[in-house]
């Protein structure tokens, strides 16, 4: 028995590793294949002469030169890449950045050819990539992006013997090339639609005195020289940002990437979802608005993305929608229809709105870290108003199996923020701390109590990180529960 059993893991072991290297080859042909049209599409705008396409001699040495360059991107995305707050899957980062390559390069080769040799539009790639994807994979894919380019224009331009702008475009790489760098420091700070648009451009111009000085090394020294060059690298960060402006929205609609700035529309008041949330259960709508203030604050303490963090708050509660007056936030006139219904029945009211707000979230195209949130906040707690309910109605010992959460535990530290706050609301709520202390004993009796149910058992969370959530959630509550001053007293007195 131990034999078969040892055999069986080995076989589906190894079938595991052909199922990855048929992946990896699938891959990389398909790479090959963007390579090949990329080169002679690339080779035809420089030589301004569609035949070239004849000329196996020159695009296909260069076609694998420019494979073996993108290859190594795909071999980081496989093997390195794994800094990103939302789960993109392997299959989506290579489109994204491999189409935003392709269209990068191919344009700069006809700005290159048919217009000026120092606008390059590079930096669109590194704008696209880190907002869509990351910081670092942004950087890498302007690093393989100038390579392409290099390999191409230099390449082509000897054997072609074209007229040589070499240096023209050497020097534009090079300076497209710090351009990108700042504007990956510069998407880093969390800009709008708008004063990111901005910043990149006064980054461009900022920049473009760079090519009036590396001008002077290929020409002579003139006004116009230097002109030329400065109008070369206006041109093209103006069109990068145009690039970036146009195909941000399409990319983000094609590869359903949430990014920033979409996740910000999601939060806003004015979002369909949030306002029926509002308009059918007030009281739990505010109860989402609070919560959302302390996770956002977490996640921002423990460096996740706080426009995910409240996007998981707000609509973490959003299956209550269908039965609202089942919750004690949304009832009016003191009466509650659980008085009404065995606890069996009320349990099966209370713990559905997690499987209705994963089915609501569903149809509303969310996140699928959002939708994780909403299923896994409660994980298998028992609702333990119902079970000792039933319990002081019945003499024999009840299971608890009954009266649990039939759902995930926290998969994400997303979940698992959205879990702590959300209880520590609800206690605040219930009853008010008197200071600091009151407040901190709260926090740390949820977050001990749900580590003793295993509740974390899945998701990342350190030491460190409860340390800080622990001290986040006691300020941020104390800032928000403050006492105001009572001003009937003060009229008394006077």
């Amino acid at each position: 028995m131990p034999d078969d059993k040892t055999n069986r893991e080995k076989g589906i072991k190894m079938k595991i590793q052909k199922q990855n290297i048929w992946n990896t080859m699938a891959y990389l042909g398909c790479i090959f294949l963007v390579s090949f049209f990329m080169t002679i599409l690339s080779v035809a705008c420089i030589a301004k002469d569609m035949t070239v396409f004849a000329n196996y001699q020159v695009y296909l040495p260069l076609s694998i030169m420019v494979f073996c360059i993108l290859a190594t991107l795909y071999f980081y995305i496989d093997k390195l890449d794994d800094d990103t707050q939302e789960v993109i899957s392997k299959l989506k980062k290579c489109l994204i950045c491999y189409s935003t390559i392709f269209i990068a390069v191919l344009l700069s080769c006809i700005l290159y050819s048919y217009f000026t040799p120092g606008a390059i539009v590079i930096s669109s790639v590194t704008m696209m990539v880190t907002v869509l994807i990351n910081r670092k994979l942004g950087i890498f894919s302007t690093f393989v992006t100038i390579g392409v380019m290099l390999a191409i224009v230099m390449t082509s331009t000897y054997v072609l013997d074209i007229e040589n702008y070499n240096i023209d475009m050497i020097g534009g790489l090079l300076i497209s090339l710090i351009m990108s760098l700042f504007m990956t420091f510069l998407v880093g700070r969390e800009y709008s639609r708008l004063r990111l648009t901005w910043g990149t451009i006064i980054i461009g111009i900022a920049t473009t005195p760079l090519a009036g000085l590396y001008s002077i090394l290929g020409h002579e020294i003139s006004f116009e020289t230097i002109g030329n060059a400065l109008l070369d690298r206006l041109i093209g960060s103006m069109l990068a940002v145009g690039i970036f402006i146009v195909f941000l929205p399409l990319y983000e609609s094609i590869f359903a990437v949430w990014t920033n700035f979409r996740l910000a529309e999601v939060c806003s008041p004015s979002q369909p979802l949030m306002k029926e949330l509002k308009e059918k259960a007030p009281g739990t709508y505010n109860h989402c608005v609070n919560v959302a203030n302390l996770v956002e604050s977490c996640a921002i303490a423990i460096d996740l993305n706080p426009y995910m963090a409240r996007a998981c708050a707000y609509f973490h509660d959003v299956g209550k929608i269908n039965h609202h007056e089942y919750f004690t936030e949304n009832q009016k006139d003191g009466h509650n229809p659980h008085d009404d219904l065995i606890p069996e029945v009320s349990v099966n009211m209370i713990t559905g709105h997690v499987k209705d707000g994963v089915t609501i979230l569903r149809k509303n195209h969310m996140p699928e870290t959002v939708i994780r949130a909403a299923y896994e906040h409660h994980g298998d707690a028992t609702v333990s108003y119902f079970y000792i309910k039933a319990q002081s109605i019945t003499e024999e010992q009840l299971s608890n199996y009954t009266y649990r959460y039939n759902a995930s535990k926290p998969t994400t530290k997303y979940s698992a923020l959205v879990m702590i706050c959300d209880m520590c609301e609800a206690i605040m709520r219930a009853k008010p701390p008197a200071d600091f202390d009151g407040m901190r004993t709260i926090v740390d009796n949820v977050i001990n109590g749900k580590l003793k149910d295993g509740q974390f058992d899945e998701c990342m969370l350190t030491v460190k990180d409860f340390t800080i959530i622990k001290d986040t959630i006691s300020e941020v509550a104390m800032a928000t529960m403050h006492k105001r001053i009572d001003y009937d007293k003060a009229k008394e007195r006077r």
